[in-house]
């Protein structure tokens, strides 16, 4: 332990060192937070004297960026973008501002705590409040999604509690930051906080206005229960189920919901797109509709503030609400990934390494806060971009991203045997209908069923039961 304080010592002093900079108007002033490829500042607008929020990416991100030029441009149009959506509800992007190659974004600072800081402090909000929760982050996707921008990462620790009974939605605009070109970034991403994130993602399909609905679904179902819809202590395990099996009724885990709301969930998480809500608003109205429709529910609001900044509450039960999602890197990856990164950084920091990675490992509950631990220590960018290839590798192997992509595809020889069985029934069409279902269905539940739906003759959807029973013999039902 002597050797991990000494390593933090080292990097406290660095930081002290550091002179304070200036990115044209804006100087940056504390570190706020730094996680695998972003660091958030807390800033001073010179000119008109407003503290401001100031988000970058690490060098090391940068150092690997393949076609950077192309890559940043694309990168700063969508950041412009983001900074057209006015919402009351939304975290304003005021600038951006590129200085010797490294973009920064300027936002508005928003000293609050979060509504993941509420869920783990214990409390069980109202319904209604619940649903006005909801309805303000619908509205301001309505809103984004008007101006053409996805967020892609909607989950609770991007939502501010500003007041009282006010959100604000964070990283409209900077969600690219976590998925740029990088050369091993765009496997590694799901792993970061894959429990908000629709089955399409899950895919590598591209996100839209669906994909963000489905986020929020996640947090009004987590928002009612008290717990996510799937469970899983890794992320082929989730994957799987997102895939494959079936959604919980929020009703089978609180009785006192209604029939309307335990519906208008389940079309929010959807596990196909076009299955869904097609857009916030249409999901908003349902929504509201459903509340009014159920049992008039007494109980005030409570202050999303004081909830939100309940730390040792959150710490106290955050273990117990869903342990197996809480589990560390420790317990979740295997000892000889562990042993392996030791051996990868050991270069860099000799018999430290294996400290730091322990250490690491047992405070980190997701890989990009591991990896985010494991780079900092490392001076020289070039160093550091080394260093997280081979280490991104080490992981997505260890959690299996590919094969759990694979496990929600359907097989080519599977697309021609239903296409031949059903040719002589339906004629040409046949083919080129079964193959694009097959490229938009999400799992194989989603496939066969979408599929039984286009066909009109009974004998037809029997022939297709058949087939199936036959080609999937461990999923037939």
């Amino acid at each position: 332990m002597k050797a991990y304080e000494e390593l933090e010592a080292q990097r406290t002093k660095r930081l002290a060192t550091t002179p304070i900079r200036c990115v044209g108007k804006y100087r940056l002033d504390e570190l706020l937070g730094r996680g695998a490829f972003g660091l958030v500042y807390k800033g001073h607008d010179q000119q008109i004297d407003r503290i401001v929020a100031i988000k970058t990416v690490r060098p090391e991100v940068l150092a690997d960026l393949n076609e950077n030029v192309e890559q940043l441009k694309r990168f700063g149009a969508e950041v412009r973008s983001a900074g057209r959506c006015l919402h009351p509800n939304i975290v304003t992007v005021f600038d951006y501002v590129e200085d010797r190659g490294v973009p920064y974004i300027i936002m508005e600072y928003v000293p609050a705590g979060t509504l993941d800081d509420v869920i783990k402090s214990g409390v069980r909000l109202p319904i209604p409040q619940v649903a006005a929760i909801i309805e303000q982050l619908l509205l301001a996707l309505d809103h984004a999604h008007s101006k053409g921008i996805i967020h892609r990462d909607v989950k609770p620790s991007n939502i501010l509690c500003h007041s009282a009974t006010s959100i604000k939605v964070a990283d409209f605009g900077t969600a690219h930051l976590d998925s740029l070109e990088l050369t091993r970034t765009g496997q590694l991403s799901p792993i970061g906080t894959p429990y908000y994130s629709a089955p399409e993602r899950f895919l590598g399909r591209p996100a839209d206005a669906r994909s963000d609905v489905y986020s929020a679904g996640v947090i009004l179902f987590q928002l009612l229960t008290g717990q996510r819809p799937y469970t899983a202590s890794d992320i082929n395990d989730l994957m799987g189920q997102v895939i494959n099996r079936p959604l919980p009724s929020v009703k089978s885990l609180r009785d006192d919901l209604s029939d309307p709301l335990d519906e208008v969930v389940r079309r929010a998480l959807a596990r196909n797109p076009k299955d869904r809500f097609p857009s916030a608003r249409d999901f908003l109205e349902a929504l509201s509709a459903a509340v009014k429709a159920g049992a008039v529910d007494p109980s005030p609001p409570l202050d999303l503030t004081t909830h939100s900044m309940s730390r040792k509450a959150g710490q106290e039960h955050g273990a117990s609400a869903s342990p197996r999602l809480n589990q560390s890197m420790v317990d979740r990856l295997k000892p000889e990934t562990l042993a392996a990164l030791e051996r990868t950084l050991s270069p860099w920091l000799g018999p430290m390494a294996k400290v730091l990675v322990k250490r690491a490992a047992a405070e980190s509950t997701d890989a990009e806060h591991l990896l985010a631990a494991l780079l900092d220590p490392l001076k020289s960018s070039a160093d550091a971009a080394k260093f997280r290839k081979r280490v991104e590798n080490l992981l997505v192997a260890d959690h299996g991203i590919m094969a759990g992509q694979l496990a929600g595809a359907i097989r080519p020889d599977e697309i021609e045997t239903i296409a031949g069985a059903l040719l002589p029934s339906i004629g040409p069409i046949v083919r080129p209908l079964v193959t694009r279902l097959a490229k938009t269905a999400v799992g194989v539940d989603d496939f066969y069923s979408h599929l039984a739906k286009e066909l009109s003759r009974p004998q037809d959807r029997e022939t297709l039961s058949r087939l199936r029973a036959k080609l999937r013999p461990d999923k037939a039902t």
